[in-house]
């Protein structure tokens, strides 16, 4: 995907069952996006479009979800136990320096990027996992998902 999502319609997928279902499925705990704008795990006017699993080099799993913002940005949020180097090269596909910390209430988030495409990735380290957003969206974009998973508690474990 390039910078901006393509005009037509964009996939779906439902955010708050994808992430019930991997909770289980999975070594940490995952936070779902939630707060005031936030429905199901999705931020008002955003669409939820995409999901995976991967297993990262060092051989622990990250999740990742991908939205489209309303101006039609793309923003994915990963979470994993594994080393940091080891989620931003898989979020960007190789190595990239960090480049500076953005703050986010009372949280710093650790910035990376941008990469040769432009696109960024924040990571905060939290409780034994690694929350990552990744994508070309706006810096208000990624402040906003930043603020809807942050202070989220865990999810329950089920089945």
């Amino acid at each position: 995907m390039g910078s901006a999502a393509d005009k037509g319609v964009i996939p779906t997928v439902e955010a708050d069952a994808i992430l019930k279902a991997t909770v289980p499925q999975v070594q940490f705990p995952l936070r779902e996006p939630g707060g005031a704008g936030v429905t199901a795990g999705v931020p008002t006017g955003w669409t939820a479009n995409s999901s995976s699993q991967q297993t990262l080099s060092s051989g622990q799993q990250i999740v990742n979800l991908g939205y489209v913002t309303p101006d039609r940005q793309f923003l994915q949020l990963s979470q994993s136990d594994g080393p940091a180097a080891d989620i931003v090269s898989s979020v960007f596909g190789s190595s990239v320096e960090q480049a500076g910390t953005v703050p986010v209430g009372d949280r710093t988030w650790q910035v990376y990027g941008p990469a040769s495409d432009g696109r960024n990735a924040w990571l905060l380290p939290l409780d034994g996992v690694t929350l990552a957003l990744y994508g070309s969206a706006t810096v208000p974009s990624f402040q906003q998902l930043a603020a809807a998973v942050q202070d989220q508690h865990p999810m329950a474990k089920t089945g």
